[in-house]
């Protein structure tokens, strides 16, 4: 099938790329994956608050005692 304007040349491109953000993703260590998941729960919160619906997004708590390791 013949180029359209450049539509297939544009389609490849955006699945090339979104090809790569699955492996840079991937390659991501397990606690930046985390965090990404907490981002993602936050944007739907805001949404699903807005439609009335009651959601808590995941927090991260710091255990005390690495506070008080670094602290010292």
């Amino acid at each position: 099938m013949e180029a359209v304007d450049g539509v297939n040349a544009e389609v490849a491109r955006i699945f090339a790329a979104k090809e790569q953000r699955r492996q840079d993703l991937a390659r991501l260590p397990f606690p930046e994956k985390v965090r990404a998941v907490m981002k993602l729960q936050e944007m739907a919160a805001t949404i699903l608050q807005a439609r009335g619906k009651h959601v808590r997004p995941w927090r991260i708590v710091e255990d005390a005692s690495d506070a008080s390791a670094t602290k010292s």
